[in-house]
């Protein structure tokens, strides 16, 4: 199965070609929040340097979010404009659970944690097999320690942003990743997406929609 992952959620987006549970190729690009320029200029590129066209694709695994409201919906619609027009399966995956992905092979907890802004941050724990322990939830990082109960590795840019006072808090009890660990990626994307459609839990072009967690500024 060749699938094409899309990972905008942040202004660092990425896009990935597998084969399976092989990735073929990765482009990043920490452009900002120009994804509407990038997006698909990029996947066009990955396409041909990869020798494949569009209808060489099986799937579109594509990330929905929390995080950033104009990048997820760039990243969304045209995952969802791909799979329509080429008649492909669609699977939209978590921001956080791509992110916390990254560390899954630590054996401990992981916490994946966004900057969200105002001080907050976008966040989700999972357990030592990879399971989800709580929906993604918005709050401050002095509120998510309370929530940990034992050593627990953190990933994101939210852990990035707030590492000394996470360390502070709760001391050899946190751990966290190298900085290039810290990014969700188009890659962990359609490994997990290629996941949910193997087990029947494909995404329909017409309803996927992202996960936002908080209102844009021009709803408030």
């Amino acid at each position: 199965m060749k699938i094409l992952g899309i990972e905008t959620s942040t202004f660092s987006g990425s896009v990935s070609i597998s084969d399976d549970d092989t990735i073929l190729c990765e482009y990043v690009f920490n452009t900002g929040p120009r994804h509407n320029e990038v997006l698909i200029p990029t996947i066009e590129r990955l396409l041909s340097d990869c020798g494949f066209g569009k209808n060489d694709l099986d799937a579109v695994c594509v990330s929905t979010g929390p995080g950033s409201f104009t990048s997820l919906r760039i990243g969304v619609s045209t995952a969802k404009a791909l799979c329509y027009s080429l008649g492909m399966d669609l699977a939209g995956v978590p921001s956080l659970e791509i992110l916390a992905s990254n560390a899954f092979w630590s054996g401990n907890d992981v916490c994946a944690m966004t900057d969200a802004g105002r001080g907050e941050v976008f966040f989700s724990f999972y357990d030592l097999r990879g399971e989800e322990m709580n929906p993604a939830e918005i709050a401050t990082p002095e509120s998510v320690c309370t929530r940990v109960r034992e050593k627990t590795v953190f990933v994101g840019s939210g852990a990035l942003l707030h590492e000394n006072l996470i360390r502070e808090t709760l001391g050899k009890s946190a751990v966290f990743l190298p900085a290039n660990l810290n990014t969700p990626r188009a890659s962990g994307c359609a490994l997990l997406g290629r996941k949910k459609i193997l087990s029947g839990q494909k995404d329909d072009p017409f309803t996927l929609t992202p996960f936002y967690l908080r209102r844009s500024a021009a709803e408030r």
